[in-house]
């Protein structure tokens, strides 16, 4: 008995040792802090979670500056030139003629801003809010219209494009992950 207590003990140690790892050495790798200076300033200025603006990149891009989408969006946030165009637009001190998509910086600036007013638009709700990066606004103003996806015209009961359900979920759970990780 006391061999197999041992043992197990012994177990157990090892676990803890492989789990410690895995927590301080694989996760942070696997859920990088990247591009944090921008990332920290433009959470900050635009009242965002940061922890939602690095699962954001994380699930866009995975942290690629160079990344470009299926639909033609660019950067760090996957932002579309007409978006871009339009959020840089109410930024102060953004020229709306030049504006780089691929500089980290710019992306994430109006990335942050475009998620705010996603945010002030469908009055605080991150699945709403995340439905629209993904879908467009304007089709989630039409859902939460339709009394079949939405009983309260605020919260969406059913997200009728299943890629933009599982980026939602995923958006949520990668949130998550950060803020366990790094308790942000």
């Amino acid at each position: 008995m006391i061999r197999f207590l041992k043992r197990l003990g012994m177990l157990l140690l090892t676990l803890c040792i492989i789990a410690g790892i895995g927590y301080f050495f694989v996760l942070p790798r696997l859920f990088p802090l990247g591009y944090s200076e921008y990332v920290e300033q433009y959470a900050a200025k635009y009242q965002l979670d940061s922890s939602l603006v690095y699962a954001v990149i994380y699930c866009e891009s995975k942290f690629d500056p160079k990344a470009v989408s299926s639909a033609d969006a660019k950067g760090l946030m996957q932002v579309t030139e007409d978006t871009g165009t339009w959020v840089a637009g109410t930024l102060e001190g953004m020229d709306t003629s030049s504006v780089d998509l691929f500089d980290a910086e710019t992306n994430i600036r109006i990335g942050c801003r475009y998620l705010q007013w996603l945010l002030e638009k469908f009055d605080g709700y991150p699945k709403t809010s995340l439905a629209g990066y993904n879908a467009g606004h304007g089709n989630v103003a039409k859902w939460l219209a339709d009394e079949e996806k939405s009983r309260d015209g605020i919260t969406l009961e059913e997200i009728p494009y299943a890629e933009t359900e599982s980026y939602v979920e995923k958006v949520m759970w990668v949130q998550k992950m950060y803020k366990w990780i790094y308790g942000i």
